[in-house]
């Protein structure tokens, strides 16, 4: 593991003072003076109040086909106001409170008048919004009366971290360079190479004595390959690659860049010769990668903390603490504390999360059992700590998220013997071959009580294994599918081949945030895929100019 930055860790408030006081010296006056003298007719000042401001900076260039196509630079800031009335056992806060936010200035006297106006009308609103709470009360029955808040200790901390530094000419080229490489591909229709290079710089200041300055992010950059073409009977096909960065000088050598873009048009050339695989249900074997994207999307968020008190909410696993919910050959950790692994900086790293709570290790689930929640700072039964996983865009308000998943295995196989056993069990099934699924474009698994807990999960590439043979071949046109608790408890063994998934951005009610799945290949004695929605059009009439000899 390759260390982080030099961390300075300041307990004394009157060292804690001296960083950057250009940021925290507006912020704190402000504060006081809110705490001060904020009330509201016979209404007192919030018994909470935290501001959160982010700075943060961009570069942005996208290329295609060897040709830039644009190229920006940003800096803008964004400030995040939370105020709370009443008190930690009940104040007006819900799963859909969203705080105030808005634009935030460097300078001093500017930065305090923008707090000022949210403050002013997160504290009015919170008023209003704790007197409609506690009115709701009077009628509404709540089976388990918990704390709105939980009582955490307050931190100073102190990360140094360098100026931004954006390369644009070399950034520029860099794009320019790999999407050169699809001009070889008369095949290809489209394409694009997207290169972000980020800083960004998080200042929390709590009413608690919190004072905390860290990056953001702290891998803020990536580099995306993506291509499109059409098969002949017109349906679209996509493919991809992406890379998770700590800057410019962390990309792979341009040989390396080059090979993976050759890689991703040759695997779009073959899908577009593949057949359409019909719906069926079989044994299939899962890599790492999609794996990783089936625990995120079938248990990760539905072990996040808030999810357990909402009553709109499934709660599948609300009341199963102690008891197995997945096969006892896995279990499943989330740390937002390793910084690396598999020798990639991990996507969902950080050193304390956006409620300014130290970020930590948990685990989730021990050889099959459920043991803990994913918690922000607003406890749940059982649980009225935050671990550390209260996380957010720089506009929201922060929930329990995920950061690094983790799904290890305690009994791992060979990826051969969970090849035989695919094999086995596909011919014990009558079917005619199993598959092999790679890779994820992502994944969507509803939490509302309101909509079916139907999960879908789309590999990237689909192959057919025949029973007899074990002979593979690409298909395409389809999804897995099904419901959290009936897949993952048809896993039926572990691969020894952890892989890492690690430039996915995670969307919920507290925004997008960086995330990362480390897992192993699995076996699942029986998946159902079923047709994607198909986005189908004549292929183009006229070939590529780039490779139309009689142009």
């Amino acid at each position: 593991m390759i260390a982080l930055l030099f961390l300075c860790l300041l307990r004394s408030p009157a060292l804690a003072a001296d960083f950057e006081p250009e940021i925290f010296g507006p912020m704190q006056a402000e504060m006081d003076r809110s705490l001060k003298r904020l009330k509201l007719d016979d209404f007192g000042p919030p018994y909470f109040l935290a501001y959160r401001m982010v700075d943060d900076k961009a570069y942005d260039a996208t290329a295609a086909f060897g040709s830039a196509l644009s190229e920006s630079e940003d800096d803008y800031g964004v400030l995040f106001v939370e105020a709370r009335y009443g008190d930690k056992s009940l104040d007006n806060t819900d799963l859909s409170y969203q705080g105030w936010h808005g634009a935030a200035a460097k300078e001093a006297s500017v930065l305090r008048q923008n707090l000022w106006n949210l403050t002013d009308s997160a504290y009015k609103n919170a008023v209003a919004g704790y007197l409609e709470k506690k009115a709701k009360r009077a009628t509404e029955f709540i089976p388990d009366v918990l704390d709105d808040f939980s009582a955490e200790p307050a931190t100073s901390y102190f990360e140094p971290q360098p100026a931004p530094s954006f390369d644009r000419a070399r950034a520029r080229a860099i794009v320019e360079r790999i999407s050169s490489v699809f001009r070889r591909h008369p095949l290809v229709f489209d394409s694009r190479v997207s290169l972000h290079l980020g800083w960004s710089r998080r200042y929390f200041l709590s009413s608690e004595g919190a004072r905390i300055a860290t990056p953001y992010e702290s891998v803020p950059s990536s580099l995306h390959v993506a291509a499109m073409t059409r098969a002949e009977d017109g349906m679209r096909l996509d493919n991809s690659k992406g890379f998770a960065l700590q800057g410019l000088d962390a990309l792979p050598s341009p040989a390396a860049l080059e090979a993976a873009a050759e890689k991703v048009a040759v695997e779009l050339e073959r899908l577009r010769a593949a057949p359409v695989q019909p719906p069926l249900s079989a044994p299939a074997i899962l890599d790492g990668e999609l794996t990783g994207v089936l625990f995120h999307e079938a248990l990760g968020h539905k072990l996040e903390g808030q999810r357990q008190r909402d009553p709109q909410q499934s709660q599948v696993f609300k009341e199963m603490v102690g008891k197995r919910v997945v096969p006892e050959l896995l279990s499943v950790y989330d740390d937002p504390t390793l910084a690396y692994t598999l020798g990639e900086p991990l996507h969902g790293s950080y050193a304390f999360d956006s409620e300014g709570v130290a970020a930590r290790r948990v685990a989730l689930v021990e050889r099959g059992v459920l043991k803990n929640f994913l918690m922000s700072r607003w406890p749940v039964k059982g649980f009225s700590k935050s671990n550390g996983h209260g996380r957010s865009e720089p506009a929201y308000r922060p929930t329990g998220r995920m950061a690094n998943l983790i799904v290890k295995a305690e009994a791992p196989v060979p990826r051969a013997e969970l090849t035989s056993r695919l094999l086995e069990l596909t011919r014990k099934s009558g079917k005619p071959y199993g598959f092999l699924l790679v890779g994820s474009f992502g994944g969507d698994n509803p939490t509302g009580r309101g909509q079916a807990q139907t999960l879908e999960v789309r590999p990237r590439l689909i192959y057919r294994v025949d029973a007899k043979t074990g002979a593979q071949t690409l298909v395409r046109g389809v999804a897995m599918v099904g419901t959290p608790l009936v897949v993952l408890n048809r896993i039926v063994a572990a691969g020894d081949d952890p892989a890492l998934g690690n430039t996915y951005t995670c969307g919920a009610e507290s925004g997008h945030v960086p995330v990362s799945q480390t897992a192993p290949s699995v076996l699942v004695s029986e998946v159902e895929l079923q047709r994607l929605p198909e986005d189908r059009a004549r292929p183009p009439i006229l070939p590529s100019p780039l490779h139309d000899r009689d142009r």
